[in-house]
């Protein structure tokens, strides 16, 4: 089934779930029974002919016949039992203890008389931004179902009182519906499918076509029956959180993750690491998490709710998309900061769970932090030593340009871009100037319309600017309401962005067939490359070419290809993987360069050796030489 037939089907469904939703709902039930009943049938089946295997044995009929169904049905029998035992783990956290959140527990209790839900056996505390209750049953697959409640630290810090007693009410709304125990039901048939083909498939085993064509019908419909009842849920949820709480508040509270759960994965752990490399503090991340939502500029929010609210539903996510659900509850966006913090009214220690989270954090970033502030320090130091200097080449403008912006502000490093562009015209290598006056110009009103302009050049001169400077038009268009220009940019950023994922895929993939030519890589770069190549002493060639990109030809990508003294032995594929991962972490100098072993690929040798002037490095050359 294509994407395209999914997605007709997922329409077609959605149309009969609302049209009679319990009838729907019972559909779904027989069609995962279906999935299970084949598999059981054929399990039922196996075992039967073993058991015929068996007692043959046992009567003393040792032919080759019974010896052969014996192997198969007891080897298939072996993948299919494995397969159906699909035990759900417990999820990963800090697990609340008794009378740490008793204002939590008050008010899930609450919501669940409300709602009429099973009880909450545990609260887990994780670093995501998202909230989920799960059911595991108590044996793996059978068994008591025990309830737990997942809260993301970073998504409880962002909200308000209220706006997260919603979250739980629509949480707790899925097992209201029986969802969650529908959804467990629906994750063992995703998984025991996904396990027995695989095993089968990886073990070549002889029964394997038995569940192919039955796979290859059923699943493609199977997902797509459960998607449609997955969102219906969603829908379901969120009313259920309206009449807990009220239709405004799961508005903001929609609105709300719309802009904080962008700027969290985004942008917030770059500003923290400025706020601590300047104070030379240990960061934590947790605790300045709320300050930072409540003082986020009204510009940047309504930058990420506007991108949420241009976002549709889509086949790949069973959450449907922020404006439908608005659109549902009746509501029209708008973004609010709550007054109050979730953190502290519900938990009894706050600071103390909130320090753990940063403590632990600590932990696993440590050495990447200490990394990063040491890149900063000596950047900041760069700045101190040209920030008065006069500079007239373009690079050492567009460094100082850069490290005035990141040290002295916007404001100082717009006088120095200004300066870039009065005295180079737009082309590939001041671009970047141009599309950063740009963005600093068009939150003015004043200088918006240049700012456009300056962008609009940036976009022209540079390849690498396009994307970037069509979202930054799409954001001004939608900010001031020019609807024509706004649509018209949201399209051009849309097909060019087709093209630069098109772009990338070239990059990645290399053929014998694609046309190289001589790399344009300056004399420096190729002598600290060639100086990382020969402390690799089974190397014995490198070649350098660029590859032409026919998608974006001004993209400039190329390509390292090594000859090298391979070890003799089955595990040459594996050992050529290791090897390219190695190359990958230290031959670095090359920019912009995928490298690839060209031994056992001899038409892509012969296309590159064609090349002029593509040998940078041989060991043969160096021994004639000396």
């Amino acid at each position: 089934m294509t994407n395209a037939e999914f997605e007709n089907l997922v329409k077609k469904l959605e149309t009969k779930a609302g049209e009679k939703p319990n009838l729907y709902r019972f559909k779904v039930l027989l069609f995962t029974g279906l999935g299970y009943g084949y598999v059981l049938f054929f399990l039922g089946l196996l075992l039967f002919l073993l058991g015929i295997s068996v007692a043959m044995f046992a009567d003393g009929e040792f032919t080759f016949g019974n010896i052969k169904v014996l192997l198969i049905t007891g080897t298939l029998s072996f993948f299919i039992v494995k397969a159906l035992i699909v035990k759900i783990e417990r999820p990963e956290g800090y697990y609340l203890q008794h009378g740490e959140a008793p204002e939590l527990e008050k008010k899930i209790k609450q919501i669940s008389l409300q709602l009429k839900t099973p009880e909450i056996h545990a609260i887990v505390l994780n670093s995501e931004f998202n909230a989920a209750v799960t059911q595991i049953p108590k044996y793996g697959l059978i068994g008591k179902k025990q309830n737990i409640l997942m809260i993301g630290m970073p998504l409880l810090t962002a909200l308000s009182r209220e706006q997260f007693t919603s979250v739980l009410a629509h949480e707790l709304a899925h097992i209201s519906y029986s969802d969650t125990a529908m959804g467990a039901k629906i994750y063992r048939v995703r998984r025991t499918w996904g396990r027995l083909m695989d095993s089968l498939e990886r073990n070549e085993q002889f029964g394997t076509f038995l569940f192919r064509r039955f796979f290859q019908w059923y699943y493609p419909r199977f997902d797509a029956y459960t998607f449609v009842m997955a969102r219906q849920e969603e829908y379901k949820a969120d009313r259920a959180a309206a009449r807990v709480t009220t239709a405004e508040t799961v508005r903001d509270t929609l609105c709300t993750i719309s802009v904080a759960a962008p700027y969290y994965y985004n942008d917030y752990y770059n500003q923290l690491f400025e706020d601590c490399a300047k104070t030379d503090s240990v960061p934590k991340p947790y605790t300045n998490f709320r300050e930072k939502i409540l003082g986020i500029e009204k510009l940047q929010a309504e930058s990420y709710l506007n991108s949420e609210l241009e976002a549709e539903s889509y086949v790949t996510d069973t959450h449907p998309c922020l404006s439908d659900r608005l659109k549902a509850i009746g509501m029209n966006p708008a973004f609010t900061k709550g007054k109050d913090s979730a953190v502290d009214y519900f938990f009894a220690n706050s600071d103390a769970i909130l320090q753990h989270f940063n403590e632990l954090w600590v932990v696993f970033n440590e050495e990447h932090w200490k990394e990063q502030i040491q890149e900063y320090n000596a950047s900041k130091q760069r700045y101190e030593e040209i920030a008065d200097k006069t500079v007239d080449d373009l690079d050492g403008m567009l460094e100082k340009a850069g490290l005035t912006q990141e040290f002295a502000g916007m404001e100082a490093a717009s006088l120095v871009y200004r300066q870039i562009i009065d005295t180079f015209p737009a082309n590939d290598q001041s671009a970047a100037a141009y599309l950063a006056l740009g963005e600093i110009y068009v939150q003015q009103k004043t200088t918006a319309e240049e700012g456009v302009q300056l962008i609009q050049l940036a976009i022209e001169a540079d390849w690498e600017c396009k994307l970037p400077g069509l979202e930054l038009l799409c954001d001004y268009y939608y900010s001031t309401e020019q609807t024509a220009a706004f649509e018209a940019a949201r399209a051009e950023l849309e097909e060019w962005a087709d093209i630069v994922e098109q772009a990338d895929e070239e990059c990645d993939f290399i053929h014998h067939n694609d046309l190289f030519i001589p790399h344009d890589k300056p004399e420096s770069e190729i002598i600290k490359g060639v100086e990382q190549i020969t402390s690799h002493p089974e190397i014995i060639r490198a070649y350098l070419v660029r590859k032409v990109i026919t998608s974006i030809p001004d993209r400039k990508q190329y390509l390292l290809a090594l000859k090298v003294q391979m070890l003799k032995g089955p595990d040459q594929e594996e050992f050529e993987e290791l090897l390219i991962e190695k190359y990958v972490n230290e031959l670095y100098a090359l920019e912009n360069t995928s490298i690839i072993i060209l031994n056992g690929k001899d038409d892509l040798a012969k296309n590159i050796r064609k090349v002029n002037g593509s040998v940078i490095f041989s060991v043969i050359k160096t021994v004639q030489a000396s």
